[in-house]
């Protein structure tokens, strides 16, 4: 799993669609816990799989534009797409690495304050548990108390201010906040909160944590009306718990969202069974978000694959996989009859290669060290790179990238002197610049 700006993005994108989905199809139609199911699976998806990067093995679809697939998601991986054997940074106060520096302290501070709020909603409602007296009402706890708030419920307590409610309202009251507990709402609010923590930068998840609440309390009504409760009576009670008293976070309550909408559930027609096919049409934007952000790196590789290996040359053929030491066996020489060829082209194919592994190591950038690095290597008889040297360096990481990224390279077509296949030694130049 990952964590970047493109990912930050993607999540919010994909929130943005389920979510609006459900606001314009599903939203309206009667059928709460279908709708309660498609909330929490959508957030769980929207906020996880962006993040996610596995190989599915799907194959390419020969309608995508691979070259796009590959600069997305080689961007997720960090990869450096240039024109030249040249790797730019930008120096100065503000670079791209402090930006990204700050953002991180913003997004932890967001955490971090997201975190004291949860405690402390958490801790006042405890606190209400242990001050109070409480009723044993089967496997339910009433818990009484002086305090003006609203009624609410979190699992198996259930908080109460008798003193502002008949007897009648009680149990009517009662009976909605065992339904929460009964159908384990606060499980879906736990969830919920703790992804705001996580991606409390992302306003899609408020607009879920308002929608999954209301639908909690469209499930309690509708349960307590189903039980025998006299359905003018529940709407009086509704109308009047309205201006209710203080509320406390982290659970579901009685007056919640009032009641304009919860009324007109109670008395709305329930959605046909044909509306049901509705939920289907979210699962083709599933398999597409899939098939983009899980599968994306299926797609570099055939994609690379495809730009250096039309001659049976494959990437994971490398120095560090094919190669037990560096021992050349021979003469090395600079000029031979036929030259390598890398991917049965020249050299300069070689440098396509490197530019798009190249990295800007970031400590080398927080230090404004630039510079240009000689690094040489052989191509060996049997076209194995091997002798990885920095014949003239600048910065230890800045060096180690440089023979990293030639280390990587793939089996060459090795050079051909007299007929026979030889030794042939390679030295160019990598350049780091800050901008």
């Amino acid at each position: 799993m990952s964590f970047s700006l493109i990912n930050i993005l993607e999540s919010t994108s994909v929130l943005a669609i389920f979510y609006l989905f459900y606001s314009l199809s599903l939203k309206k139609e009667t059928f709460f816990r279908l709708n309660r199911w498609y909330l929490i699976c959508s957030l769980l998806f929207g906020a996880v799989v962006p993040y996610v990067n596995l190989n599915l093995g799907f194959p390419e679809p020969f309608f995508i534009n691979t070259n796009f697939y590959e600069k997305v998601a080689g961007f997720k991986q960090g990869y450096n797409e240039l024109n030249a054997v040249i790797i730019y940074a930008y120096s100065g106060k503000l670079t791209w690495i402090a930006i990204q520096e700050y953002v991180l302290a913003i997004y932890y501070l967001g955490i971090l304050i997201s975190s004291v709020f949860f405690v402390f909603g958490l801790g006042r409602i405890l606190l209400l548990i242990l001050r109070n007296s409480s009723i044993k009402l089967g496997k339910y706890r009433i818990i009484e108390t002086s305090e003006t708030i609203v009624p609410f419920s979190l699992f198996k307590w259930i908080i109460i201010n008798p003193e502002k409610h008949s007897s009648e309202d009680m149990e009517q009251i009662i009976a909605h906040e065992k339904m929460h507990a009964f159908q384990l709402h606060s499980l879906d609010l736990i969830f919920v909160e703790v992804l705001v923590i996580l991606f409390w930068f992302n306003p899609f998840i408020y607009w879920y944590r308002k929608s999954i609440r209301e639908v909690h309390e469209y499930l309690a009504d509708q349960a307590v009306v189903e039980n025998g409760y006299d359905h003018i009576d529940y709407q009086k009670l509704l109308l009047s718990q309205a201006a209710g008293g203080r509320f406390l976070g982290l659970t579901n309550r009685f007056s919640y969202s009032l009641s304009k909408n919860r009324l007109k559930m109670l008395t709305m027609i329930k959605s046909k069974n044909i509306s049901k096919t509705k939920f289907f049409l979210a699962i083709p934007f599933a398999i597409a978000f899939i098939f983009f952000f899980v599968n994306s790196s299926d797609l570099v590789k055939a994609s690379i694959a495809r730009n250096f290996n039309s001659n049976s040359i494959e990437l994971n053929d490398t120095i560090a996989e094919n190669q037990t030491d560096d021992t050349i066996e021979g003469e090395v020489y600079f000029t031979v009859d036929e030259m390598p060829k890398f991917n049965g082209k020249d050299q300069d194919e070689f440098r396509f290669f490197i530019q798009k592994n190249l990295r800007y190591p970031i400590e080398a950038q927080k230090n404004d060290k630039e510079g240009r690095i000689f690094v040489s290597f052989v191509v060996d008889k049997e076209g194995y790179v091997k002798n990885v040297k920095v014949e003239r360096g600048v910065y230890p990481s800045l060096d180690q990238e440089a023979i990293r990224v030639v280390k990587l390279s793939p089996k060459w077509e090795p050079g051909i002197k007299d007929g026979k296949s030889v030794n042939v030694k390679y030295t160019f130049p990598i350049i780091f610049k800050l901008k």
